[in-house]
């Protein structure tokens, strides 16, 4: 009789034990996410289908039969299209201002016109800028100065890519050269060091054969060593 009321508690207090821990994480999973962490989600999800855009470009995957198939370009604009009205709340939850999200919006749009102009050289430009707003945003509420440089300096790197692609080589090679600057400067970062000493060579290497592509002004060569640079960092 004892032994069977010992056998009764001790399954007893196994099973609160596991529903506590059942409960316990199952609160943890239904947590709200933070506005920061919201926000970082959009950042990201944004920054992954513009790079998408200009890296299938630069892979010439947009080509068919020698043309631009505008429709597939369209068809990756999309995903962003139809989440604008949810990027833009979660933006204005932190402190990005009405203004920059009223930007944001007009260079979605002016994105758009491009792809439906058929013009290339703009769509390019356009996504470059677009791009080139996102690490402003970051730094305006987070405090990972780590990821707010990488998003610069791969900011200066495609924009230097785009601009050779078009043949400016007089502003190309003034972007990588503030490219170049801004990685020796996250290099001499302790931080940074320590994050990411395992890729420090690599990338200085891949970033200075894109700027020695650009100052032989070979536009091919560029394309080239932009893909290898951006799908390493």
């Amino acid at each position: 009789m004892i032994k069977t009321v010992r056998n009764f508690l001790v399954y007893t207090i196994i099973l609160v034990v596991t529903l506590g821990c059942l409960t316990g994480c199952s609160m943890k999973k239904d947590e709200p996410k933070s506005i920061e962490n919201k926000t970082d989600e959009e950042i990201s999800f944004v920054e992954d289908n513009i790079l998408n855009i200009i890296n299938r470009y630069a892979k010439k995957e947009y080509i068919k039969d020698d043309q631009i198939d505008w429709k597939s370009i369209q068809d990756d604009t999309e995903k962003l299209n139809n989440s604008l009205d949810t990027i833009v709340l979660d933006l204005s939850e932190t402190k990005i201002s009405n203004d920059d999200l009223v930007n944001f919006r007009n260079e979605l749009n002016n994105v758009n016109i491009a792809i439906s102009g058929k013009n290339e050289n703009e769509l390019m430009q356009r996504c470059s800028y677009l791009y080139s707003l996102l690490p402003t945003y970051l730094e305006k509420y987070s405090s990972n100065k780590n990821e707010i440089n990488n998003m610069k300096l791969k900011s200066l790197v495609l924009s230097s890519f785009l601009q050779a692609n078009f043949l400016d080589w007089q502003n190309a090679k003034t972007t990588i050269g503030l490219a170049e600057t801004k990685y020796k400067e996250m290099m001499n970062d302790v931080d940074y060091m320590k994050e990411y000493s395992y890729n420090l060579n690599k990338t200085y290497v891949l970033l200075e054969e894109l700027k020695n592509a650009i100052n032989i002004e070979q536009a091919d060569l560029s394309r080239i060593k932009y893909i290898n640079f951006i799908e390493k960092i």
